[in-house]
């Protein structure tokens, strides 16, 4: 088993079923897992902002997605990195992207979010809610079901999740 760790503002795309995908830090950022539950292909992106329009990125930005991977190869089994993720917007995609290519079928896919708390209430944004708002707008126009989610609140979490059985695990930090 290979605990695989998914920096912030990174994706990792697997398909190999011995692969747990873990992430931690999770305050106000959301960590995003899509899964084919069929081809056992999972992806977890650790992303920090809601969408690319409030940055200077164009949107043709995913077309450099193969040129900013860093990809492992053993065999049949591949694993993908995919750096300067952190916008909720071009990690679903980047990750869509990646799972069909490697074979992940996109009707398949269901979606479990994680993050998304409001770190800093005293605040007037709330960072945190955004996050969850632009992923479950984006999963709904691609027409990825949702099927778990621990969001809000105000403490940290970390997660693991099991490209084997699809099952994420969140711990709660307070």
């Amino acid at each position: 088993m290979a605990d695989i760790e998914v920096h912030m503002g990174d994706v990792v795309v697997t398909r190999r079923s011995e692969d747990n995908l873990i992430t931690s830090g999770i305050g106000s950022c959301l960590a995003v897992m899509l899964y084919d539950p069929k081809f056992k292909i999972g992806a977890l992106a650790h992303t920090m902002l809601t969408d690319r329009r409030v940055s200077h990125l164009k949107r043709d930005a995913l077309d450099a997605i193969s040129s900013s991977a860093r990809t492992w190869e053993g065999g049949n089994d591949r694993r993908h990195v995919i750096r300067d993720m952190k916008y909720v917007d071009a990690a679903i995609d980047g990750m869509i992207k990646k799972m069909v290519t490697q074979g992940a079928n996109k009707e398949n896919l269901e979606a479990k979010l994680v993050g998304g708390a409001n770190m800093f209430p005293s605040l007037k944004s709330d960072i945190g809610k955004g996050n969850v708002l632009a992923a479950k707008e984006k999963l709904k126009i691609e027409d990825i079901r949702l099927v778990g989610e621990s969001v809000g609140g105000s403490q940290g979490r970390s997660v693991e999740f099991s490209v084997a059985s699809g099952i994420v695990t969140v711990k709660i930090k307070f």
